[in-house]
């Protein structure tokens, strides 16, 4: 009888799909050189830097307390750095731009319709960060030109991206050969414990009109205000079922407390 069982729940497993990979190169921040995880943007040292204390292994952290002032002459020359001026709360990077760092971007398939997003998050503030979720068409030659937009490389030697804040001197007409934000979501993380990591999930399908439907995706982790030090790890993407998506956007607490 448990030999029968046991062949039943072997064959019931082998009929099961297999889960989806993870589409984010390195998510977990583990691989690195030079002190940059491999995969993601540029950390400065400053603002955003490489941490040991992940969930677990290495994560990257945020301060977002960090001086507008601070940052520009950190960037400008490191080496003359002196440490932190003297500025109000107001004066800070997470009063005004806030503080991120892109994943790589992933190109989508026509058949793609919906996708989980997961995150460790732990700060020292209560709060609520976020990872935004951006989705970009490719600029062609005929559509060159047509729209204006704040334009980074988040990676050297990559294309140009658009986005809604930045500095305005890269606001600029575009090219073709950029990619064009067409489409937004926001993984919202509410922390309710300081200084512990805690999970977050997220189903979502992508948009059907063809105007709003991107050809790729990256992620990007972001914090702004309050003032604090926020910690990243595991920020994952993968390919989903719309069943799965609707059962775990049911389980989402929500930020609203029902009254017994």
């Amino acid at each position: 009888m448990f030999r029968i069982l046991f062949i039943l729940l072997f064959a019931g497993a082998c009929l099961l799909p297999a889960a989806e990979p993870d589409l984010i190169p390195n998510s977990g921040f583990e691989k690195s050189q030079k002190g940059v995880p491999v995969g993601w943007s540029t950390v400065d040292g400053l603002t955003v830097s490489y941490g040991k204390d992940g969930n677990p292994g290495h994560c990257v952290i945020f301060d977002t307390a960090v001086l507008q002032k601070d940052k520009k002459a950190y960037k400008e020359d490191p080496t003359s750095y002196q440490g932190p001026g003297k500025g109000g709360q107001y004066s800070t990077v997470g009063a005004h731009e806030g503080v991120w760092v892109f994943s790589q971007p992933i190109d989508l398939r026509k058949d793609d319709e919906c996708f989980v997003i997961t995150a460790d998050v732990k700060a020292d503030v209560i709060a609520a960060p976020m990872v935004l979720i951006r989705g970009f068409a490719l600029v062609t030659t005929e559509q060159a030109g047509k729209n204006n937009s704040i334009f980074q490389i988040p990676h050297a030697g990559g294309p140009a991206y658009s986005e809604q804040f930045g500095p305005e001197s890269n606001r600029r007409d575009s090219q073709a050969g950029d990619y064009l934000q067409v489409w937004r979501h926001t993984l919202v993380c509410r922390i309710t414990k300081v200084n512990e990591w805690q999970h977050f999930e997220m189903g979502f399908p992508l948009p059907k009109e063809k105007r709003f439907r991107p050809q790729r995706i990256w992620l990007k982790p972001y914090a702004y205000w309050p003032l604090g030090n926020y910690q990243f790890d595991n920020v994952t993407l993968r390919r989903s079922t719309r069943e799965e998506v609707a059962e775990i956007n049911r389980r989402r607490p929500s930020i609203l407390k029902r009254k017994k």
